[in-house]
C-alpha cells in the first residue's frame, strides 16, 4: 500500500494488484461511509415514500459517496501533475455536455490514483477515480471520456441507490427470518452499505445503460464515440495476460460480446446522423513528464 506522503519514485505506480472494485471499496468505504453516515439512511419517511424501503435521495448519496472518497484518498496516492490535469479536464468537458438536471444534482469530481492496478470507478455522488495503470493503457483521450462517462453513468443513473434499496429489503427479510430486528436501524443500514455500496458489482443491464449512456455524454461532449471500441480493445489485449493484470477493472466490467455488439451497433447509427472529430491522441508519458 501507498503511503499518501510518500513520493520516492521507486515506489510509483505500486498498489494493491489483486483486488476487485469490490474487495477494494469493501476495506476502505465500510469505516467512512458506513459507520459514520448509517443513521442518514432509510429514515421511516422514505421507506413510508417508497414501500418497504426507498432508495437513498441524491444528497444521502453525496454524502455516502464523499466520505467513502476520504476512505480511498487515505489509501492510495492522488497525484496532482499534468496527469490529473489533463483527466479533469476530460471530466469538466463531459459534465458540461450533460443536461442541467444532471450537472445541477451530482458533484462530479475527477481524481488521479498512482496505482498498478487497471482500473476505475465512481462513488455515489459523483467522486470519480482513475488509476494510472488504466491511464496508460488508454491511446486517445476518447477512449478517457468512453471510460469516464461510463462510471458518471453510474452515477447519473443511481445505479448504487437501487441496489441499496433491495439489499435493504433482503436484510430486512434476513431480519424476520432470524428475529435479530432488535438490532436496530443503524446496523440494518449498515450492513445494507456493506452489501450494496461496498460489494456491489453492476448487472450487465446496468453496465449496458451505463455503456449507452457514456456513449451519448462523450458524442455530446464532441468526442468520437469510436473511443469506446478502443476502450474495449485495450482491456481485452490485458484481459489476455489472465492473473490481476487487469482483472480489477474487467471483473466488474466483464467484456461480453453482447456488450460490444451493442457499442458497435450505436456507433454505427450514430454515424448515420452524426459526423466525428478525429480521434484525439493520448500521450500519457508527456503527461507525466
Amino acid at each position: 500500500m501507498i503511503d499518501k506522503n510518500n513520493t520516492n519514485p521507486e515506489n510509483a505506480d505500486q498498489g494493491p494488484r489483486s483486488e476487485s472494485r469490490r474487495q477494494f471499496l469493501s476495506r476502505t468505504a465500510l469505516a467512512g461511509a458506513g459507520i459514520a453516515l448509517a443513521p442518514l439512511l432509510l429514515t421511516p419517511q422514505a421507506a413510508e415514500a417508497g414501500g418497504l424501503f426507498a432508495a437513498p435521495n441524491a444528497s444521502d448519496q453525496k454524502k455516502v459517496g464523499a466520505e467513502a472518497a476520504q476512505q480511498v484518498l487515505k489509501k492510495y496516492h492522488e497525484v496532482f501533475d499534468a496527469r490529473a490535469r489533463h483527466f479533469n479536464t476530460i471530466g469538466q468537458r463531459l459534465v458540461n455536455a450533460l443536461p442541467p438536471s444532471d450537472r445541477n444534482t451530482w458533484d462530479f469530481k475527477f481524481h488521479v490514483l498512482e496505482s498498478s492496478e487497471v482500473n476505475a470507478f465512481a462513488l455515489p455522488g459523483g467522486n470519480m477515480f482513475m488509476f494510472t495503470g488504466l491511464y496508460k493503457l488508454l491511446s486517445t483521450d476518447d477512449a478517457m471520456a468512453a471510460v469516464t462517462g461510463h462510471e458518471m453513468t453510474h452515477v447519473r443513473k443511481q445505479h448504487w441507490a437501487q441496489a441499496s434499496a433491495k439489499s435493504q429489503e433482503r436484510q430486512a427479510g434476513i431480519g424476520i427470518l432470524l428475529g435479530i430486528f432488535h438490532a436496530g436501524r443503524a446496523a440494518q443500514t449498515l450492513a445494507g452499505l456493506a452489501d450494496s455500496a461496498i460489494g456491489l458489482k453492476f448487472s450487465r443491464g446496468e453496465e449496458d445503460q451505463a455503456d449507452e449512456g457514456g456513449l451519448q455524454n462523450l458524442v455530446a461532449a464532441g468526442y468520437n464515440p469510436e473511443g469506446m471500441i478502443q476502450l474495449f480493445n485495450a482491456l481485452a489485449k490485458v484481459s489476455g495476460n489472465g492473473g490481476s493484470l487487469g482483472g480489477d477493472f474487467l471483473s466488474d466490467h466483464p467484456l461480453t460480446s453482447d456488450r460490444i455488439k451493442h457499442a458497435q451497433q450505436r456507433i454505427a447509427a450514430m454515424k448515420n446522423v452524426n459526423s466525428f472529430p478525429p480521434l484525439t491522441p493520448l500521450n500519457y508519458s508527456s503527461l507525466r513528464g
